[in-house]
């Protein structure tokens, strides 16, 4: 502030687990990982807060204390039983930090693909997906521009549209997300998440249309609730789909049983989300998805506590006026499990 990827809320802690997931259960996770820059100036990109000579102070030992507890956190999604097969993440500068990631950490003992888009985001921030190829060839990718003039001159990430095929013949859909953001008010913004929202239902919708059994996996921040009408009625993801082409959201039940992965205003909401198709739930054949099987990774490494309140939320990075804590994120990490 985009196992196997309907694995949305990561266990998170220290693991040097090095073994493949059995591929008749994968995780999938995703991540919002709060400003992961690399160190280098780039020229067409406003990268500037995070250079080392900058008020941040980001060098060297910030971007690789950066990118281990990323990758701890991912790690920790699995609880010990291998890597994610599928992870999304957002608010990363670029491809080559990902490619850092699945070289420099735990993930190297594994082979991951690596996909980033190239928005044009008035932050420099994108969306990316790392995938485990010992599970996953990857059929196509693309990028969905969810900037629309009409609304105002705003530049937004676009959406992230990858295919992969799986070892047992299962070819996923994969979106990852990162709508605009409430910055400038939730009412005043909205109509921008609307539009991306109807994005993304389109692009799924001419799925659908050419196979009604299609499995799709649905992930990100989306800067809105489970019950806002972006998600909700244009998306027609929630709880209890009625028409076979609705999308089905476990974390509709986790935010309204008041968890969350965002802290504001003293309280948690579900801004990260992971969203399938009813194709995994009454799958006869592949992976399927049990709707109990969607997490929020909740420990105490990701978490700060006020000693004299006992108030807990998520451990940041940075603070106020640029004060480092060297924690993880503003958001807290969500996965499911695919079996």
């Amino acid at each position: 502030m985009l196992k196997s990827i309907l694995s949305v809320g990561l266990v998170f802690f220290c693991s040097t687990t090095v073994f493949s997931q059995d591929k008749n259960s994968i995780t999938v996770a995703f991540y919002n990982c709060e400003n992961f820059f690399d160190t280098k100036d780039d020229p067409e990109k406003d990268d500037n807060e995070f250079l080392p000579n900058a008020p941040m102070k980001w060098d060297e030992t910030r971007y690789k204390n950066k990118m281990e507890k990323v990758a701890q956190v991912l790690d920790s999604s699995v609880a010990g039983s291998g890597l994610p097969a599928i992870a999304g993440l957002v608010e990363i500068e670029n491809k080559e930090v990902l490619e850092d990631l699945v070289s420099k950490t735990q993930f190297k003992n594994g082979k991951y693909g690596v996909l980033c888009t190239t928005g044009m985001d008035d932050r420099s921030i994108d969306v990316g997906l790392i995938y485990d190829q010992a599970i996953f060839t990857l059929v196509k990718s693309e990028e969905l521009n969810v900037t629309n003039s009409k609304l105002g001159d705003y530049k937004t990430r676009n959406i992230l549209f990858v295919t992969l095929k799986a070892t047992n013949g299962d070819v996923i859909y994969v979106f990852v997300n990162h709508w605009p953001s409430r910055r400038d008010g939730e009412l005043e913004s909205e109509p921008k998440r609307l539009y991306a929202a109807q994005v993304l239902k389109n692009k799924i919708t001419e799925l659908q249309k050419k196979d009604s059994k299609a499995k799709v996996i649905v992930m990100g921040d989306f800067n809105d609730h489970p019950d806002n009408n972006s998600i909700l009625n244009t998306l027609k993801a929630s709880d209890k789909p009625k028409a076979k082409t609705d999308l089905y959201n476990a974390y509709y039940t986790l935010d309204k049983n008041k968890q969350g992965t965002h802290y504001f205003n003293n309280i948690w909401r579900c801004l990260d989300q992971i969203i399938v198709s009813q194709g995994f739930i009454t799958a006869k054949k592949g992976y399927k998805f049990n709707p109990k099987n969607a997490f929020i990774l909740r420990k105490d490494f990701v978490l700060f506590k006020n000693k004299k309140t006992g108030e807990e939320k998520p451990n940041r990075t940075y603070g106020a006026e640029n004060k480092y804590y060297n924690g993880y994120s503003d958001h807290l990490s969500i996965y499911i499990t695919l079996d």
